[in-house]
């Protein structure tokens, strides 16, 4: 590991106080447990200590994968905080250490402290694309409309995402994911509203916007934007705003009220901006 800077000392030998001279007995271990047991001293002259390095900050998320059929699992993040490993080589060996903690460790932690969520396939508001009344959608012209006034056929401000070939399929678009978020501002019909009841939501920067858990939402994790199911949502997540501006997730809540919910299908393309954030119109099948 290197100098610490302390000297510590393996032997005692006995001399005489009086005049410094060598009692001329055999030395013995300086063992901790011995009345006369002397401990390490500071000496970073003689012992000048090793130059060493601390780990940064650094997080892992993993989704819970242990629930059982019909649940899917949270999203869980585990963190190796400042100074938790140490190296005498450099900064970047430190933080390799703290990258190896986490890739061995984070699958477990996220099993043992993440939770199972049914998947609802059918009734009750289950499906995605479920905004909570009141939500304003942004329209072509830049004016925004609460959900519940919106038609068939209303055209909604879309955007068309640099390599995602978007889709419906919930399974296609957890596979996409990329480093650096370009878009093209589209204009998209609605084909298909409903309205809904929902007894579980979730409230993102407190009311910032409201929608079911199952709502597919895209954000930005561990420098990568991907799309989630609403209820894995964490705070420390980034979110896209109609001004292209990336703002973190702050707080996320859960709401167990009745609220009325407003799925919908845009064609060509699946997204719009509600509450001024780009989401989607993942909409699960029943």
């Amino acid at each position: 590991m290197g100098n610490t800077g302390y000297k510590s000392f393996a032997n005692l030998e006995l001399y005489y106080l009086d005049d410094g001279s060598s009692a001329g007995l055999p030395t013995k271990p300086n063992v901790v447990t011995d009345p006369d047991y002397i401990a390490p001293v500071l000496d970073t002259v003689t012992c000048a200590p090793t130059t060493r390095y601390y780990s940064v900050e650094k997080k892992l998320s993993a989704k819970k994968n242990n629930c059982g059929s019909g649940y899917s699992g949270s999203t869980v993040v585990l963190t190796s905080y400042p100074n938790q490993f140490v190296s005498t080589i450099s900064l970047a060996d430190a933080n390799a250490q703290a990258d190896a903690w986490l890739a061995a460790n984070v699958q477990t932690y996220a099993n043992n402290g993440g939770t199972c969520e049914p998947i609802y396939t059918g009734g009750g508001g289950g499906g995605g694309g479920c905004f909570v009344e009141g939500t304003l959608i942004t329209l072509p012209d830049g004016s925004r409309k609460v959900i519940e006034d919106l038609h068939l056929d209303q055209l909604l401000l879309s955007a068309e995402i640099e390599t995602l070939i978007d889709t419906n399929d919930a399974s296609e678009l957890y596979k996409w994911s990329c480093e650096h978020l370009l878009e093209t501002r589209i204009i998209s019909p609605i084909t298909k509203l409903t309205q809904k009841v929902a007894y579980k939501t979730m409230i993102i920067n407190d009311g910032l916007f409201e929608a079911t858990p199952t709502h597919l939402q895209l954000i930005q994790r561990d420098g990568l934007w991907r799309f989630i199911a609403l209820g894995d949502i964490l705070v420390g997540d980034n979110l896209y705003t109609i001004e292209s501006e990336i703002i973190p997730v702050t707080s996320v809540t859960i709401n167990l009220e009745e609220r009325k919910i407003y799925p919908l299908t845009l064609n060509p393309f699946h997204t719009y901006f509600a509450n001024g954030i780009l989401t989607h119109n993942y909409k699960q099948a029943y």
